[in-house]
């Protein structure tokens, strides 16, 4: 993406599809922009793998109704869509526990990988910033992460002493297609020169949406959250503790003409998390970071009547330590992590049996550099273990995972460089995967696991190139081939009057293609216009040539951006193509093409504090459109003509 130099505040501050609304606090506007989630911090542009940053104004303009609204408009990206608060992200055509979610370099622990209709507990509301790693690039924090991982970085642990003794912010957004209210407030101060405080909590709610012709009935939300955290800081480091609590209450979208009510989720997290990073001066013992979290989760599924239909129980645990050095030439990281999910459900649809998860793993990364040439090695060892605890006829599942990855950035000229990743990962199967047999009304699906599963591998080629001087550029190409690929193969089987889906099991295929170029089309003074072209794709097929379900089709358009002073706009058009190539008993998608526009002003105020105003308009042609990696497509299109608008003060 081309947030990295003026762009932070500029042309990426403007909507790329224009559907969220959302405002900001406070000077947000980055002079640098640093990668959190890989082995070896640095710029985007330094980053041997394929990566997205969203920060400052770019983030706050983008926001969505959830994480994943906020991030599909990127390229090669997309989302599930359950409505607006259940929308998780697509990577490359990969989602569920493909796709890790991290919030300041910690797994969610949370449901959202279980099933698609469960949102994601990682709230951007709060965001410092947003990290997409593409691929299987995240070696770092677990070996199932073949699409790739997403990273939303806090301040709920602070790292450093506020810039001026007291920091705050205050958010107010809202969404004439769902009627959305939401804000957030956040604080940062020192309560002495060694101890540093940061605060903040959210609340956002929205009616059901408005989506052309009508109404998606049971699209409704209301939820939020909090967080307090304190941190001991010294020249070297810091040491800190949080704690936070998120709920939400949500439905999940019913057809037209269906009866008053509709199943709903009722969730609430609370966490506990402890980080601490030390430097251990100029040896070759460069930095030791410790971090350790805590998640109480508990998750209602609810029929239209108010009774609970499942219950969902998870206490999950999470601790790492990571040891970072430099050896002559060679630096890198090397650590171990424990992760252990003890998961347990109930109700009259109850579809998964309850299951203890134990996951230890090592890890190690090195870096090496020669010349233009920057060399990279990862490797992961990762055993797994799951025992079922409430059907002991089901068999456990244990299994050691093993991934490794070798990459290469080439700087070929000052503004142009070429990088090579070749990974292979292996990836366990989910406990849904392995023991999942029942209705699941919320998904409009009766799942039928498979005990018999065996570890998934793939072997993924990425070449990247890109240039940033003047016109900056990027085309990403990459071919992912799995051995025993899991998936959810539709059937035209009826069970408790839904379809039945199976887990099964097969060699698979991907390739796809990711292309971006922003044209500076105008550059005087403070008057610059931009044009910004962008494009994606993505394939899969099983090894008998018979489609993948539920892959995105082929996505592009153009956005004028344009700034003048303190004023920023856009145009857009993005052109999402018809899905044809659908796989056995799955329905094909016709294309649509989303207009979009946005405004924005940010007003300098004394002691460098700032007010932030925007309004963006959303698919301002009122297209009926419908996402191919729904499940729930037929029933809940994307919402119709929508104009967002927002404030955000800092000081």
């Amino acid at each position: 993406m081309f947030i990295r130099q003026r762009c932070v505040a500029q042309a990426v501050a403007l909507s790329l599809c224009g559907p969220s609304f959302s405002f900001a606090a406070g000077n947000e506007q980055l002079s640098e922009v640093i990668v959190t989630t890989t082995a070896f911090h640095g710029a985007p542009d330094d980053v041997v793998h394929p990566v997205v940053v969203l920060s400052g104004d770019a983030l706050r303009q983008q926001m969505g109704s959830s994480l994943g609204e906020t991030l599909a408009r990127q390229p090669g990206i997309t989302a599930t869509w359950y409505g607006p608060t259940a929308s998780r992200p697509i990577i490359r055509g990969l989602g569920g526990d493909r796709v890790m979610m991290l919030e300041d370099g910690v797994v969610a622990l949370d449901l959202s990988g279980l099933s698609e209709d469960h949102a994601t507990s990682t709230e951007d509301a709060v965001a410092r910033q947003v990290e997409i790693i593409k691929g299987p690039a995240t070696l770092l924090y677990g070996s199932g992460a073949v699409g790739g991982a997403v990273n939303v970085v806090t301040r709920r642990i602070p790292s450093q002493q506020p810039m001026q003794g007291l920091q705050t912010s205050a958010e107010l957004r809202g969404d004439s297609a769902s009627k959305q209210r939401a804000a957030v407030g956040t604080l940062d101060t020192a309560l002495s020169q060694d101890l540093s405080v940061h605060a903040d909590g959210h609340y956002k709610a929205n009616n059901d949406i408005t989506i052309p012709g009508g109404t998606l009935l049971n699209s409704d939300s209301h939820g939020g959250g909090g967080s307090l955290g304190f941190s001991l800081l010294n020249d070297g480091g810091f040491v800190g503790l949080s704690a936070g609590a998120l709920m939400q209450n949500y439905g999940i979208p019913q057809a037209a003409g269906s009866p008053a009510g509709g199943p709903r989720i009722d969730m609430k997290q609370t966490r506990l998390s402890l980080r601490s990073e030390q430097s251990l001066g100029e040896g070759p013992l460069q930095r030791v970071s410790l971090s350790a979290t805590h998640s109480l989760y508990e998750h209602a599924e609810l029929e239209g009547a108010g009774s609970i239909a499942t219950q969902f129980t998870q206490n999950g645990t999470e601790a790492r330590i990571a040891l970072d050095h430099l050896l002559g030439d060679f630096k890198g990281t090397v650590g171990f992590q424990y992760r252990r999910i003890d998961f347990s459900t109930g109700g009259t649809l109850s579809f998964v049996p309850a299951t203890l998860t134990n996951t230890p793993a090592a890890f190690a990364f090195e870096q090496y550099a020669i010349g233009p040439v920057t060399l990279e090695g990862g490797l992961r060892t990762e055993y797994q273990h799951i025992a079922v605890t409430a059907t002991p006829a089901l068999p456990n599942y244990s299994g050691l995972a093993t991934s490794g990855s070798l990459g290469a950035l080439w700087h070929i000229a000052a503004p142009v460089a070429l990088a090579l990743n070749v990974t292979h990962s292996d990836r366990h199967p989910s406990a849904t995967e392995l023991y999942a047999k029942g209705a699941h009304e919320a998904t409009q699906q009766y799942l039928v696991g498979n005990s018999a599963l065996r570890r998934e591998s793939a072997t993924d080629v990425d070449l990247t190139l890109r240039g940033h001087q003047g016109v900056r550029w990027e085309l990403s190409a990459y071919n992912n081939r799995f051995k025993d690929y899991i998936y959810l193969a539709p059937t035209t089987q009826i069970s408790s009057g839904l379809p039945v889906f199976n887990y099964k099991q097969a060699d698979a295929n991907f390739v796809g293609f990711e292309a971006e170029v922003t044209l500076p089309l105008l550059q005087a003074g403070s008057r610059l216009l931009d044009l910004r072209l962008a494009a994606d794709r993505v394939q899969g097929e099983l090894a008998d040539g018979s489609k993948l379900p539920q892959l995105p089709p082929l996505h592009f358009g153009a956005e004028l951006l344009g700034t003048w002073g303190n004023w920023n706009a856009s145009a857009s058009l993005w052109r999402y193509s018809a899905q044809n190539n659908v796989a056995a008993n799955e329905t094909p998608t016709e294309g649509y093409a989303l207009v979009g526009a946005s405004l924005n002003h940010r007003w300098t105020l004394g002691d460098g504090g700032s007010l932030l105003m925007f309004i963006n308009g959303s698919n301002l042609t009122d297209q009926l459109a419908r996402r191919h990696s729904s499940p729930l497509k037929a029933i809940a299109p994307l919402p119709g003509r929508s104009v967002t608008a927002g404030l955000r003060l800092a000081l």
